[in-house]
């Protein structure tokens, strides 16, 4: 099937929109967030009666774009050693936070973005208030000792070699390193064992020193909130210092050449196409159009792939699709196709000139049912805590309501035809593309 003939197809196919886009379409069942600045950190509150869980998001500007080309995996390292520093309550001995999270009947867990690291503690309701002290005083004062480090090192090396193994986010990754603005903010979110063997003790607590402020961060928390003292989240922000800290600047001359193909060899069985588009922001005018856009172009490489009918939806989606990552800075659009399902060399050819052809062709017909698909898939993605703590922060960042459920629906129901084709042209240009290849003598027959 060509590019053009799979559009044609996607437009003309009457599809019934899911009951559950339907209804987040029509209502927002989640509640509205409220908010509030304290000594410069936000803080967002979703209290929802209905869950038996609390769940908070502490985002700091603690992220890649702090370190030095040099101090590669150390805003990495710092966020694990607090992880692994020991805390108790009172009476008990003192145990790595992750450990006396879990026995609190907690989870705790960290993610390293280009401009933020991101906390997130999540446990029962009657468990909550435990649960956040014990997270609120390992971010007060973490233990940079010998032990603690090498527990914290450990831990990302084996996250390191597990994260190699999916190809995917090997390709994401590598695509992340090509086009960032900031050379920092490129590099592996984790660092790499190389990296990491030469940091020390002095190196973690000076970035913690300076870098760990509470200008710019965010305490994000979803669920059953009035268990909670209604102090407790303040108590996390003023748990580090005041201030605001500031970008490190590492530009690297841009790379010129006539091609934008990144390939890497992997211990796969199948190789992987993944495609990155630049995209808008959430608080753009085109954020609308770019979800709908993202369902079409998901759509309509399910169909160029031509996934077998035997293969469950849950193995498909991850295998073909589109994701937009609005809550990136800046925002992107990947596309990725797995070789392994269906025709590989189709799915390569044309998966490229899907976008193309959709930003020369005009669209005929309604756009409903990909607006209705956007709609689910932005509800059903915003169903965990964790996430829907994260969105909070994401859409508060820029000043406005935090409430993301209710604008992104807003914005996918104004959409119209004429907008989809304008951001396919504005965005879909030139992709940055990766393929992650199989070692010689692992391609699968």
């Amino acid at each position: 099937m060509s590019a053009r003939a799979a559009i044609s197809a996607c437009f003309a196919l009457a599809v019934t929109a899911s009951p559950l886009a339907a209804r987040a379409a029509g209502e927002t069942a989640v509640p509205s967030p409220a908010i509030q600045t304290v000594g410069g950190t936000t803080i967002v509150q979703q209290a929802d009666t209905r869950l038996p869980l609390v769940g908070v998001e502490v985002v700091v500007r603690a992220g890649l774009d702090r370190q030095t080309l040099k101090q590669n995996g150390l805003a990495a390292l710092v966020a694990a050693t607090i992880l692994h520093t020991p805390v108790a309550r009172a009476g008990e001995t003192p145990v790595p936070l992750d450990q006396a999270v879990a026995a609190n009947g907690g989870s705790v867990h960290v993610t390293v973005d280009p401009g933020d690291v991101r906390f997130y503690v999540e446990s029962l309701s009657i468990d909550a208030p435990a649960v956040v002290d014990l997270f609120r005083r390992a971010l007060a004062a973490p233990d940079f000792s010998a032990p603690t480090m090498r527990a914290a090192r450990a831990a990302l090396i084996t996250q390191i070699a597990a994260s190699q193994q999916y190809a995917l986010q090997v390709g994401i990754d590598m695509l992340n390193a090509a086009s960032s603005a900031q050379a920092n903010a490129g590099m592996p979110s984790l660092g790499t064992p190389a990296s990491l063997a030469q940091l020390l003790s002095a190196d973690a607590s000076g970035f913690y020193r300076t870098y760990y402020r509470r200008g710019g961060s965010y305490v994000s928390a979803a669920g059953r909130l009035d268990t909670l003292d209604p102090n407790a989240l303040r108590g996390v922000a003023e748990a580090l210092p005041e201030g605001a800290t500031q970008v490190v600047n590492v530009r690297v001359a841009p790379l010129h050449g006539a091609s934008r193909e990144i390939v890497t060899h992997r211990d796969i069985a199948s190789p992987w196409l993944i495609a990155q588009y630049d995209a808008p922001g959430v608080d753009s005018r085109d954020f609308g159009p770019m979800l709908v856009l993202a369902a079409f172009v998901k759509r309509t490489l399910s169909d160029i792939a031509q996934v077998p009918g035997v293969v469950s939806e849950t193995f498909a989606s991850r295998a073909v699709g589109a994701v937009y990552s609005y809550d990136r800075s800046p925002a992107r659009l990947v596309l990725y196709v797995n070789g392994g399902i269906g025709n590989p060399s189709r799915a390569f050819a044309t998966a490229l000139s899907v976008v193309n052809v959709l930003a020369a062709t005009k669209l005929e017909g309604s756009i409903d049912q990909f607006k209705a698909q956007a709609a689910g898939d932005f509800a059903t993605s915003a169903t965990t805590l964790e996430t829907r703590a994260w969105l909070a922060a994401v859409f508060a960042r820029d000043g406005t309501s935090p409430d993301y459920l209710d604008r992104a629906l807003r914005a996918i129901s104004s959409t119209t035809a004429e907008d989809v084709q304008r951001v396919a042209r504005t965005y879909m240009g030139k992709p940055t593309i990766a393929l992650v290849l199989p070692r010689s003598g692992n391609l699968s027959n």
